[in-house]
């Protein structure tokens, strides 16, 4: 089966000025081994779920064996089930009760017949767990965190997709399991690999073919002997230079040359020590020394320069707590539908400009909150009628209309809150906070701990999204559904949920532990000094923000 990717552009979802891929061409034929490598950042986890079908492009076109991937904002599952994607961190993606139920999850979309999910489960198991480690019957959370890996590895390669793309599989994986994994890509008869790593020593002897990304922009398409007689590549795209090529660089500082055209994994080695051996033998003048391909100045000349940040970004924290604290004040002052209407109004004010991803974002709030509201609301308004010859169930329009009216109020207040996370940086938000309460600091009120409170909840709020936003994407890979990009089946949702839910527990714990390696309390973030500045915008913003308050409390009245 081929790949073929023509003019590919991916932007970033809350930036569409910054291309995470620009102008991507190339062809993948089958049974090929293509090394992706590349700076952090560049771009090569994008580009694999691009392959994958799992990111739609902004633009360009993917095709498998001439097929169109993508139809109308989705890619059909015959397409899906020929793809394996494996995620840079495999075993976050466990969340079942045993090992066969993992594997029962990733076989499901193909429909096999009992016999063949035997023989698959099997065969994969031989090839990463030789030694049976990994028993049908056990729980994926009491094996060691290689084991969680190694069993995600497998769950993958028991799919027996046409093409496999491996995003660092050598991470964290120890010796022996490289050693398996690299002999189950070499006995491979069929189908080809796209593999993104850093670990070049490992894969350059097995690559067909290497592409090298930097900033989103593909700098060099050939094989691995090619790329070692231009290590300039390399270096110019910010990646290290493979072992080989790194000890025929220091050699020649000391005039000891290696032919270029044996630069290989392979000849680089009884290379230089057919060098060394002529070195021995004859008394050459030292060469001067050259400044190395991969020094620190050569590296550092390749900085991209910072995207300029959104309009909403620039504004002092300060300014947008009085602004949130006024439409908050204001809105659940509203006892009629006019006064909420306005209140959504200024609202959807504070939504203008904000990147697409921040207003997806919201939906995923907003919709959860809206069906509540719904069965809230029917439930309110339930009335049971004893009088004989009419229906038993009747509705309450005015106690409908009543819960219709407190609910909305709490959602544009949910809505306010979600507006301010997204819209100002965490460090921002603290300093924000802690400027708003050191006058009840004064009078000796208990806001250190309502300080540090609030700050970390609005902290979580964005956390949550991109979590969730990375293990949607993950089970959509596992699932193989032929749905929009963003979406979830309702089967899917253990599989997601459990991880997610561990991923959070995780980062909270770091956040405690980092919370008390540096010593943290509310009463020390409230007392840090602040490097906030007051600009003219932002006076002209409050100005604003008490004119409309000074409204909503005339609707009020």
């Amino acid at each position: 089966m081929s790949i073929a990717l023509q003019d590919i552009r991916v932007d970033a979802p809350d930036d569409p000025n910054n291309q995470l891929l620009n102008n991507i061409n190339f062809n993948l034929t089958d049974g090929s081994i293509t090394l992706l490598i590349g700076h952090t950042g560049s771009g090569k986890s994008t580009l694999l779920q691009v392959l994958a079908g799992i990111l739609e492009p902004t633009s360009g076109t993917i095709t498998l064996d001439e097929q169109p991937l993508w139809y109308k904002r989705k890619v059909d599952q015959a397409h899906l089930l020929r793809l394996g994607l494996i995620f840079q961190f495999p075993e976050q993606q466990l969340f079942a009760r045993s090992v066969r139920q993992e594997f029962a999850y990733s076989l499901r979309p193909y429909r096999l017949g009992a016999d063949e999910r035997k023989r698959r489960i099997h065969a994969a198991c031989a090839d990463l767990d030789p030694r049976g480690v990994i028993a049908m019957d056990r729980s994926p959370f009491s094996l060691s965190g290689g084991e969680q890996r190694r069993l995600a590895l497998t769950t993958t390669f028991a799919t027996e997709p046409d093409w496999l793309l491996m995003d660092e599989p050598t991470a964290g994986l120890e010796a022996a399991a490289v050693r398996e994994l690299l002999r189950i890509i070499r006995a491979r008869e069929h189908g080809g690999f796209v593999i993104a790593t850093h670990d070049l020593d490992t894969f350059f002897p097995l690559a067909d073919r290497v592409l090298v990304l930097d900033r989103g922009a593909l700098v060099f398409d050939g094989s691995p002997a090619e790329l070692c007689r231009a290590p300039e590549v390399l270096t110019r795209a910010g990646v290290g230079l493979p072992s080989c090529v790194e000890a025929a660089v220091e050699l020649a500082r000391y005039g000891i040359a290696i032919a270029p055209d044996r630069l290989t994994p392979e000849l680089a080695a009884p290379a230089i020590a057919e060098a060394l051996r002529e070195r021995a033998s004859a008394s050459p003048s030292p060469a001067p020394q050259a400044a190395a391909p991969g020094s620190k100045a050569t590296r550092e000349a390749g900085v991209a320069a910072k995207q300029p940040q959104a309009a909403w970004l620039r504004i002092d924290p300060r300014a947008k707590w009085l602004l949130y604290l006024l439409l908050v004040i204001g809105t659940m002052q509203q006892q009629r539908w006019s006064g909420l209407a306005a209140s959504m109004l200024l609202l959807s004010l504070a939504f203008l400009g904000l990147p697409r991803s921040v207003l997806r974002g919201s939906m995923k709030i907003a919709l959860p909150f809206l069906i509540f509201m719904f069965i809230s609301i029917l439930l309110a308004g339930l009335d049971w009628l004893a009088a004989e010859g009419q229906f038993p169930l009747g509705f309450s329009a005015e106690r409908g209309w009543s819960t219709a009216l407190t609910l909305t109020r709490l959602f544009l207040v949910l809505m306010a809150g979600y507006w301010l996370a997204v819209t100002t940086p965490y460090g921002q938000l603290v300093q924000g906070l802690n400027w708003a309460l050191k006058y009840f600091h004064k009078v000796k009120l208990p806001v250190e701990s309502f300080s540090l409170a609030v700050s970390l909840i609005f902290r979580f709020i964005p956390l949550i999204l991109r979590e969730w936003q990375r293990f949607s994407a993950i089970v959509r890979a596992r699932g193989k559904a032929s749905i929009r990009p963003g979406s979830v089946r309702s089967r899917d949702i253990p599989a997601l949920v459990v991880p997610l839910l561990l991923a959070m527990f995780h980062k909270a714990e770091q956040m405690t532990i980092a919370m008390e390696l540096k010593k943290i309390d509310g009463k020390q973030l409230l007392l840090k000094k602040h490097t906030l500045q007051w600009r003219g915008i932002d006076s002209i913003l409050i100005a604003m923000g008490i004119l409309c308050f000074s409204l909503l409390l005339y609707m009020q009245s």
